[in-house]
């Protein structure tokens, strides 16, 4: 038997591998009213002016329309329908959109089997994306579902819109969600 192994030079295997961890970087989470029944909600509306940090969709309308497309595609095949903010929705969609640099440590080890003493270390900055969505009740306004989308930016506008066209569809995987609390215990939810 004939074994192989592949050896990079660092600088290489560096690149190699944050490379992959950055197309696997969407963290995404969701969270809901508990008490929510989302089986009443069948109609919804973008707010007026999304909540927006550094990079202002309003401003920037490949954005915008990119996210609430993807917000509307989400929704609409949940058996949902858009309205306009004038005509009562059940549920308003506020998004907020954020970019932070942030720096990276990436510590170089050697060759061979664990770290080596002397070892020396490489910092570099990237870009981290969050998108926050909102689903509020109008009426009573209260929070009745959230999803926050995290993910090292990439280096064009392009795969950044199909970053938050991949973290919209995740977040959106399980809505609505599968159970409520009512009057104590958990139950399943049905749909209309």
């Amino acid at each position: 038997m004939i074994t192989r192994k592949l050896i990079l030079p660092g600088p290489l295997a560096l690149l190699l591998l944050f490379g992959l961890g950055a197309c696997a970087s969407l963290d995404v989470k969701t969270e809901h009213d508990p008490t929510a029944e989302f089986s009443r909600f069948r109609t919804f509306a973008f707010a007026v002016r999304p909540v927006v940090e550094e990079i202002d969709p309003n401003n920037n309308g490949a954005v915008r329309d990119r996210i609430e497309a993807a917000l509307s595609r989400e929704l609409t095949g949940k058996e949902m329908r858009r309205v306009g903010t004038g005509q009562a929705p059940d549920l308003m969609v506020y998004y907020s959109v954020a970019v932070r640099e942030k720096l990276k440590k990436a510590w170089r080890t050697g060759y061979g089997w664990g770290a080596r003493y002397g070892g020396g270390g490489t910092t570099y900055p990237y870009d981290e994306g969050t998108l926050i969505v909102d689903l509020v009740d109008p009426v009573k306004q209260e929070l009745k579902w959230r999803a926050t989308i995290g993910a090292h930016l990439e280096d064009t506008a392009a795969g950044n819109l199909d970053l938050a066209d991949r973290g919209i569809a995740e977040a959106f995987k399980d809505y609505p969600p599968q159970y409520r609390l009512r009057k104590g215990t958990i139950e399943p939810t049905t749909k209309p």
